[in-house]
């Protein structure tokens, strides 16, 4: 099958199915025109689903080679992030290279080369008749832009999407070490902007006797963690769950810190007191501003006092948080402690809520004694800090639990540079997924 997979994976990477630019629309719509030759190909009846706003979803089903058997519903997204050479790849981001034991493109890991996995193996296991479940795969061209029509779009198609047993591949294991995730945070993006002017004003006339926009911003979110290192905004932390000693023993066995400072390219890890990282990511929430938008930053010196700056945040949530009323405490506080000469706009993103996942059913015990044959490992429970939010529709609309079974390898790179799938672990995925779907 490998020889297989790195002929599709090669096609399939190609594809520059961007969602977040409305520019590669022809690239999305000829990835779908792919996914949907390559099923039919190996036996499935195949429908594309158009939404209003979303891109196309391929929805597959096959049947299975015994009667009377169970169906499995296999999630996946097509799309993926923007990239070019120019960021600082090593080659082409869409054209499949292998260097040192590794596959290297765009969506190799996040997500083509997980969902592909799993398209071959059923595929070839349909051919030979050895396909255990009637399967479903549902690749939606959106995940990547948090698409707000998937809840519509699974409620009008749930009978289609009935299964016994739903599966994703869409995230890494712990080095060399198969992974079963048990929880997964939710959250949402926010936009926030100051603005203390109608325009940019000449910081030599008007410097230091008018309110500037860089600062007034800065100290907004210079104030949103207090010298302990925790988010000071009332109410953030309400209903984040408990998270007992054996359970923080157990988190902080599954990786030495030096393995996740190495892999983090950082100095230091900043939980709070008392917490190890996978705790601290996987079970607390968190607020990040990931980008500030202010002033002259081209070439040479803008001499002025910025009228306008913006900043975009994250924030996850954990638990029984709920994002809407996390979101409400947040905007509380920055209107509470924006100044009245200063204009605040807030908007924000769908939310998505957090997920719990129970790893003790007969079923996950099923998994962990498959990934422990495919692996020659014990799997590990993991606390995730990423967010599906499909899994927590699944759960709302077609009342399952979704097996979280990730494959890539945890130095990835997904989203970033030269992202990469160690040709190793495509292997024992594989060999997961062959025996999983027929065993």
């Amino acid at each position: 099958m490998f020889k297989t997979y790195i002929k599709l994976l090669r096609e399939y990477v190609a594809f520059k199915s961007i969602s977040t630019d409305p520019a590669y629309k022809k690239d999305i719509l000829k990835t779908v025109e792919w996914l949907k030759l390559i099923l039919k190909e190996y036996g499935f009846a195949v429908e594309i689903w158009e939404g209003e706003i979303c891109n196309p979803i391929v929805y597959a089903k096959i049947s299975a080679s015994v009667p009377r058997a169970k169906t499995v519903l296999v999630y996946g997204h097509y799309d993926v992030q923007p990239a070019e050479k120019r960021d600082g790849w090593t080659d082409e981001p869409f054209d499949l290279s292998v260097r040192k034991g590794k596959l290297f493109a765009r969506g190799v890991v996040d997500n083509k080369g997980q969902n592909l996995t799993h398209i071959i193996t059923v595929g070839e296991l349909a051919k030979q008749g050895k396909l255990k479940y009637d399967v479903i795969f549902m690749i939606e061209g959106n995940e990547e832009t948090a698409n707000p029509e998937i809840p519509k779009i699974v409620e009008r198609n749930k009978k289609k999407l009935k299964a016994n047993h739903i599966i994703i591949s869409d995230g890494e294991i712990v080095g060399s070490t198969p992974t079963i995730e048990a929880s997964l945070r939710g959250g949402f993006n926010m936009t926030i902007k100051i603005t203390t002017g109608v325009t940019n004003l000449h910081s030599g006339i008007f410097g230091g006797a008018i309110p500037s926009a860089s600062h007034e911003l800065s100290r907004l979110l210079g104030s949103l963690y207090d010298e302990k290192g925790m988010v000071a905004i009332p109410n953030f932390y309400e209903a984040a769950p408990a998270i007992s000693s054996a359970m923080k023993k157990k988190n902080k066995s599954i990786q030495p810190e030096k393995d996740i400072l190495k892999l983090a390219g950082v100095k230091a890890l900043t939980p709070e007191k008392g917490l190890d990282f996978f705790s601290q990511t996987g079970l607390r929430p968190t607020i990040q501003v990931t980008g500030i938008k202010t002033g002259y930053i081209g070439e040479g010196y803008a001499n002025i006092v910025p009228a306008e700056a913006e900043a975009r945040i994250n924030v996850r949530v954990a638990g029984r948080q709920k994002p809407e009323k996390i979101y409400r405490a947040i905007e509380a506080y920055f209107r509470k402690n924006t100044p009245k000469y200063a204009k605040l706009s807030i908007s924000h993103t769908e939310w998505n809520d957090p997920v719990a996942i129970d790893v003790s059913t007969k079923e996950m015990r099923d998994v962990r004694a498959i990934l422990k044959k495919a692996y020659g490992k014990e799997p590990i429970i993991k606390y995730v800090g990423g967010s599906i939010p499909i899994v927590s529709d699944f759960k709302k609309i077609l009342g399952r639990d979704t097996m979280l079974v990730s494959l890539g390898n945890d130095d990835c790179n997904m989203h970033g540079l030269d992202e990469n799938f160690t040709v190793d672990l495509v292997k024992k995925g594989l060999k997961f997924s062959e025996l999983f779907f027929s065993k």
